[in-house]
């Protein structure tokens, strides 16, 4: 309409000037209109000139600014798209496909994966590298690689929306089958059982509080923008414990949020306990670990029952976390903080008393994410330090140590960093490299006995792993751990059919450990992977 009027106008100023001169009355008032037309000649070119600009300033944006799948790493987009609110309007062949449902919404997502990978040194793994056992070298292990062939890290998931009144509720469930029944192989039938990622339940006030109960990504886990979820600062790798120095678990866990205009944001959270040890020298009588007698008993489901957890303690309390993130304007920030308890017991004789030993640890971190070049390079980096925080980081170190006197638990000092950089070098290819370093200090006893105790004791004998044989059973206590690792993804296919993704990642990692008696034996291993992976619709 505005297009049609103009031309119109501009018709009419195009006239001959000599048209309106030959009226048989030629006096000024033709002048005058004269003058006028001059004038309206002038501002109306001026208004095209400005229409133009803005229409050009219009195109540019649309081909330099960049969407949302261009923004995020092509593994999270799905994720961010379902957390997208639902309107009634149409929607462009990238966004997530919803169906409404007795007045919720409905938002299925997820992908389906194909991965090949080969390791140099044999870890018998699957996705998820093992990197506080990367092989030593000299190992028979060092001198076997490894193939294998894997769907098991497709995801399936599904948001559901509704509101109550003026408070948005949302729930999600998120799996994958990277879960083991005990008699899941590759032998013959590959019967991998689904594994729960993510459940929860969120209530969203518009006063700016958001409380989320449920299964979800730590509140330790950096975020991309606020502090919401789905929002995750996830490596874009195809590595199933992601990179070396990643801060995260997913637990189960309550979470408070509050938003302060869009600028500031903060949270406190209380998430389910879990804890590791690593001693040289175990105490007698000590309960409460996975391998003390009173683990025998009770249900299956208790978390320091061996074989069916990693936890090796019982639990005394949530760990409290805390969360402040910023953006000014430019790039995302946040600073974190957590609180840990740990707890085990001597048992009590016929001849000594028993006690229960409770110890404390703490952590403190910052996470950045900072956007250059029009949001085309993106360079981020996140830290965490404390002691007794090695739950929270992609290399499982231990948390603790045991105290040979009195069987207490001694959290271990651990620092840790992650770095990355994602280029999006074009609307369908992702470039990324990240690099990250873990370590743990140690943290030494004598035993009773005068042997090695506590973790990293430079009483360790390693002069015995001098050959193949020897090395298989040589190990100590891990120093410290580091990752390298580039890769791409590309887009090959995006439509209303959904979306079709390859990309090839390398890695190498090296593992490093506490001197003792003769030279500390080390290892690495270089890990290739390639995928393809199919975004639902």
């Amino acid at each position: 309409m505005r297009r049609m009027f103009l031309s119109v106008i501009f018709a009419l100023l195009a006239l001959p000037r000599g048209a309106l001169s030959q009226s048989s009355n030629q006096d000024s008032t033709i002048a005058e209109l004269q003058r006028q037309l001059e004038e309206m000649r002038s501002q109306m070119a001026k208004m095209q000139n400005r229409i133009t600009e803005l229409e050009e300033a219009k195109g540019s944006a649309a081909v330099t600014k960049p969407s949302l799948d261009s923004i995020l790493p092509q593994s999270q987009i799905r994720s961010a798209q379902a957390v997208r609110p639902q309107r009634d309007e149409a929607k462009s062949p990238e966004e997530a496909t919803a169906f409404r449902y007795k007045g919720i919404t409905l938002t299925p997502g997820g992908f389906l994966e194909s991965t090949i990978l080969v390791r140099a040194r044999n870890e018998n793994a699957d996705m998820a590298n093992s990197y506080t056992t990367i092989p030593l070298n000299g190992s028979s292990n060092a001198n076997l690689s490894e193939f294998r062939g894997t769907v098991r890290n497709s995801e399936l998931s599904l948001m559901i929306q509704g509101s109550l009144g003026s408070t948005n509720l949302k729930g999600y469930v998120e799996t994958d089958f990277l879960g083991a029944a005990p008699t899941a192989n590759y032998l013959e039938s590959s019967s991998w059982t689904p594994r729960l990622r993510q459940m929860w339940v969120q209530f969203d006030r518009p006063s700016g509080w958001t409380i989320t109960l449920g299964q979800m990504w730590s509140l330790l886990t950096t975020n991309r923008q606020g502090i919401a979820n789905l929002t995750e600062l996830r490596p874009g790798g195809e590595d199933g414990n992601y990179v070396v120095g990643f801060t995260w678990t997913r637990e189960k866990a309550v979470r408070v949020t509050r938003n302060f205009h869009d600028k500031v944001w903060a949270a406190l959270a209380v998430e389910d306990p879990e804890s590791t040890y690593s001693a040289a020298f175990v105490p007698s009588n000590v309960m409460g670990l996975n391998t003390s007698a009173n683990a025998a008993s009770g249900v299956n489901l208790l978390p320091f029952l061996a074989n069916y957890s990693n936890g090796q303690a019982t639990t005394l309390a949530p760990d409290l976390l805390a969360k402040l993130a910023f953006e000014p304007g430019w790039g995302h920030f946040e600073i974190k903080a957590l609180g840990r308890f740990f707890r085990d017991r001597i048992a009590s004789t016929v001849t000594t008393k028993g006690h229960t030993n409770v110890t404390e640890g703490y952590g403190v971190g910052f996470g950045a994410l900072m956007p250059f070049v029009n949001k085309k390079l993106e360079v981020s980096l996140e830290g965490l330090l404390g002691q007794g925080i090695g739950r929270y980081g992609s290399s499982g170190l231990p948390d603790v140590t045991l105290d040979p006197a009195t069987g207490a638990m001694r959290p271990l000092r651990q620092a840790w960093i992650m770095g990355g950089v994602i280029y999006h070098r074009t609307s369908r290819l992702d470039l990324y490299a990240y690099g990250g370093d873990e370590y743990i200090g140690r943290y030494a006893f004598v035993s009773p006995t005068g042997t090695a105790a506590g973790y990293g004791s430079s009483l360790i004998d390693y002069t015995i792993c001098t050959n193949e044989v020897a090395l298989n059973a040589c190990n100590g206590a891990n120093r410290n751990i580091y990752e390298g690792t580039v890769g791409y993804w590309y887009r090959l296919y995006g439509g209303e059919h959904g979306r079709i993704e390859q990309g090839n990642q390398i890695l190498y990692m090296h593992r490093n450990l506490w001197s003792g008696i003769g030279g500390a034996p080390r290892g690495g291993d270089i890990v290739v992977y390639s995928t393809l992976r199919f975004y639902l619709p």
